[in-house]
């Protein structure tokens, strides 16, 4: 039960924190697609695209480990 509750609480969390970095994304990609930001900018906000992309990934992979859980 204890578990279960644990769970829940991640999950929730997770369904929060994926919407926001997907948000992030989105408005650096946007950013990028602008064709008005200096080099080292580009090069910065690509990384962090790179960077969100692969925390994204992470999270979604925990989010459905724990739906599976919860069934």
């Amino acid at each position: 039960r204890r578990q279960r509750q644990m769970c829940i609480r991640d999950s929730e969390r997770l369904e929060k924190e994926i919407p926001e970095l997907e948000a992030r994304k989105a408005e650096l990609e946007q950013s990028l697609c602008s064709g008005t930001l200096p080099i080292d900018e580009l090069t910065h906000r690509s990384v962090e695209v790179s960077e969100l992309i692969g925390r994204i990934d992470e999270l979604s992979m925990r989010w459905l480990e724990l739906s599976e859980i919860g069934e």
